[in-house]
């Protein structure tokens, strides 16, 4: 069974960082005549998300490219949101028996959390895949048959640690596109500076390498297990443009990432240390009013690792997620039950 979970802002400052005061969320002002609270309001909604994750050795020299992903479809759910607690609940019930069929099956596992404040932002994802596919099978195989190869014994991980906080925090709030406790009244942007902390992890039973695609690449490329850590820097800006009760919101934050671990091929282990170029994105579309909401969100990153002088490993992660929701006046037992502070 396939499960989705995601928990936002699920703690207060003082529990998420204990030298920080605990606050009630009332007292975090905002420039009013940008920013409106909804925070005093219950929010229920329905949410489709659709994940997003490839992974790609490429030969650096030739720039040949083997791709691997896990067959994701979409999933659907409800979400709540009051004072300082969010959380969506999602299920894939697999109604896609065809795609199965084309692309095999994988197992997965997702959960997220996000903590949002003023000025900045926590974000916790795990991820774990078992069973992959290769995706681009036409670009080594002549004549190609339709087929994609899969690896049902070939698993990954990946963990994620961001921490990201905005500049101008009094008129510019990811929270209004993200979290949707508040709406934005007139348009605003603000500089981004994003440390993050990533782990990826791949195993399988044999070399992932097939053997039509080995004159592609070298002995190196024949990996069977890998664990990469990242410790990553980005920075960029992110502006909402706001029409009535209508938002956009487009991000671009481009940044370095320091990779270290180990990875096993069939020509030998060997423990890969380089300096590498990345890119993140969080973006957002839709309608926001005091009481009915309703939009389009996508988050988005790229990591690009250099293993050896011939070899890099790729990867592109990130989410979709449509949404609808209604804000009402919280019932006494929920309002009791979830305390200001």
């Amino acid at each position: 069974m396939r499960y989705w979970v995601i928990i936002g802002a699920f703690f207060l400052s003082s529990q998420a960082f204990g030298q920080i005061p605990s606050l009630p969320i009332e007292t975090y002002e905002y420039d009013t005549n940008y920013i409106a609270n909804f925070s005093n309001l219950m929010s229920v909604r329905l949410v489709s998300p659709r994940r997003i994750y490839d992974f790609r050795l490429k030969n650096r020299n030739t720039k040949d490219i083997l791709q691997y992903r896990p067959n994701l479809q979409s999933a659907f759910g409800i979400g709540f949101t009051y004072r300082w607690l969010a959380f969506d609940i999602v299920f894939n019930p697999k109604l896609n028996n065809s795609k199965t069929e084309k692309f095999g099956e994988t197992s997965e596992f997702n959960i997220k959390g996000t903590l949002y404040l003023k000025k900045d932002m926590l974000d916790v994802i795990f991820r774990s895949y078992k069973g992959l596919y290769i995706s681009n099978p036409k670009d080594f195989l002549d004549p190609w048959d339709g087929t994609y190869p899969y690896r049902p014994d070939m698993g990954i991980i990946n963990f994620n640690v961001s921490y990201t906080v905005a500049s101008n925090y009094d008129r510019y709030s990811p929270k209004t596109t993200f979290q949707l406790d508040g709406r934005m009244k007139k348009s605003a942007g603000s500089a981004l500076f994003t440390s993050s902390f990533n782990i990826t992890t791949m195993k399988a039973d044999s070399s992932i390498m097939p053997q039509e695609y080995e004159q592609s690449f070298s002995s190196q490329g024949q990996i069977s297990r890998l664990g990469i850590a990242l410790l990553q820097q980005s920075a960029g800006y992110a502006y909402t443009f706001i029409h009535r009760k209508y938002y956009l919101t487009l991000s671009a934050m481009p940044g370095i990432s320091f990779a270290f671990g180990t990875v096993y091929s069939e020509a030998e282990k060997y423990n890969p240390t380089s300096l590498n170029l990345m890119f993140e994105s969080r973006n957002g579309i839709g309608y926001n009013s005091r009481r009915w909401y309703a939009g389009l969100y996508f988050i988005y990153k790229y990591q690009n690792i250099k293993i050896t002088n011939d070899l890099a490993f790729n990867s592109n992660l990130g989410e979709w997620r449509l949404f609808v929701g209604y804000r009402i006046h919280a019932p006494y037992i929920v309002n009791s039950m979830i305390p200001k502070k």
